[in-house]
């Protein structure tokens, strides 16, 4: 059902122009950030915050507040008010780039789906703005009108090709004018998106509270429920792909599950954790025993015995069975989830993958690889890919052996911030995550 165009990303060069061309705080951001303490990283134990301003304005947890500790993992060695403002100035760019008004839905914004002619967003992008706007309130005083922006477009197209809940439900694709059409989304979801969306509203729900012109926490629940109905299998198997049996491993988003099951009591949550970790674990164990990989999507996920996919099932692509242009993102979601849950099977899925990359790359960040396929054979080396790069930070902070490779990876991130679209967002929530500033609802 749905296809997407990956885009290489502009130059070293092009990237310091954009970052100097929105100066210091672009976007009316006039707030001060929290710089508050954590503990050095490089003695691979994240600490508390021992000292703490008080905050003015509406907001909860502003950014470089650091209030939840993470429980596991470390952080990079680079001192905490560093990366804050590298996490900034990326986001300044980010920001100027990325957010445009949406001409059919008034007050609507979206996040630019790259330099397409053709259409203006995808959800996935959508569900990545929200995010990076609920983590950025105290740097960017717009913060919490992007977000509205955001989450008006997403209620003004709903998926309208799913019966019952798909009013709940993003269209996957818009039109340039921000359109929904037959030809472009076509009324389906896509559940990466949705997720994204449904996790943002729940952190806007801690973040602004509830009561004003949005009920951010029933907005969550409704779009939680509706995966439940169209996304997931009562065993907590994703699926709603174009066949069911079809199932992509960056959908295992294991830290949003356990926000939902928090958020409405559902135990179906829980054992989409399971099931997430099932698959991966097989992956991993039968079919990259020697590397830890696992590809784009899994393919006979309603029998005994899944493989992955051939190509063909999922994207429709020749690379679904490959670590690839969807599986890059697994390191972000699960190290992210380790480190905030301290459930030891998400370390050990990253020991893995990331001890491999780390082994192939000799922990040097630009020689990772555009994908690879399950047995390590490395794809394409022609370039240092922004968007497999980002998300590698937050599979290196599980383990503390990983500590040179990681602050390799932050310092590469650092100085190669991209603006294109995918990789972009791919490098500047892991960035957010790596330096302490990731949180839960």
């Amino acid at each position: 059902m749905q296809r997407r165009l990956f885009l290489r990303s502009g130059s070293a060069s092009a990237v310091a122009l954009a970052l100097a061309a929105c100066g210091g705080g672009g976007g009316g951001s006039a707030a001060s950030d929290l710089a508050t303490g954590v503990d050095n990283a490089s003695t691979g134990i994240v600490g508390a915050s021992t000292a703490r301003r008080s905050v003015d304005g509406p907001n909860s947890y502003p950014f470089g507040s650091r209030l939840d500790p993470y429980v596991a993992g470390i952080l990079p060695s680079a001192a905490a008010g560093q990366m804050d403002s590298v996490i900034r100035s990326s986001y300044d760019a980010w920001k100027a780039r990325a957010i445009v008004d949406v001409p059919t839905v008034p007050g609507g914004k979206a996040v630019k789906f790259g330099n397409s002619g053709t259409y203006l967003t995808v959800s996935e992008g959508m569900g990545y703005g929200m995010l990076i706007t609920v983590l950025m309130a105290g740097h960017d005083a717009e913060a919490r009108a992007i977000f509205d922006g955001l989450l008006a477009t997403v209620r003004a197209r709903p998926a309208y090709s799913i019966p019952d809940v798909g009013r709940w439900l993003l269209d996957w694709r818009l039109t340039i004018d921000g359109s929904s059409t037959d030809a472009a989304g076509g009324g389906w979801n896509a559940m990466d998106g949705d997720l994204d969306i449904a996790m943002a509203l729940l952190m806007a729900d801690r973040q602004w509270g509830s009561t004003g012109a949005w009920n951010y926490k029933q907005e969550a629940i409704e779009t939680i429920n509706a995966m439940k109905a169209w996304n997931m299998k009562e065993n907590g198997t994703t699926k709603g792909m174009a066949t069911p049996h079809v199932s992509r491993t960056s959908d295992y988003m294991t830290g949003h599950f356990r926000a939902f099951k928090r958020a409405t009591g559902d135990a179906l949550w829980d054992r989409a954790i399971d099931r997430s970790y099932e698959l991966i674990d097989r992956m991993q164990t039968v079919f990259s025993p020697n590397c830890g990989l696992m590809p784009d999507f899994i393919i006979h996920t309603d029998t005994d015995n899944p493989i992955p996919s051939p190509g063909g099932y999922g994207d429709f692509v020749d690379t679904e069975g490959y670590y690839y242009a969807n599986a890059q993102r697994n390191p972000w979601r699960w190290g992210t989830d380790y480190v905030t849950s301290g459930d030891t099977r998400w370390r050990d899925v990253c020991n893995k993958l990331v001890g491999f990359v780390q082994g192939d790359t000799g922990g040097e960040a630009s020689r990772i690889s555009a994908g690879y396929h399950l047995d390590g054979y490395a794809m394409d080396r022609s370039y240092s890919p922004e968007g497999m790069i980002g998300p590698m930070l937050c599979g290196a902070m599980v383990d503390p052996r990983f500590q040179a490779f990681l602050d390799n990876l932050w310092n590469w991130n650092a100085g190669n911030f991209t603006t294109d679209y995918y990789d972009s967002e791919l490098q500047l929530i892991p960035m957010i995550v790596a330096s302490g500033n990731w949180w839960n609802p």
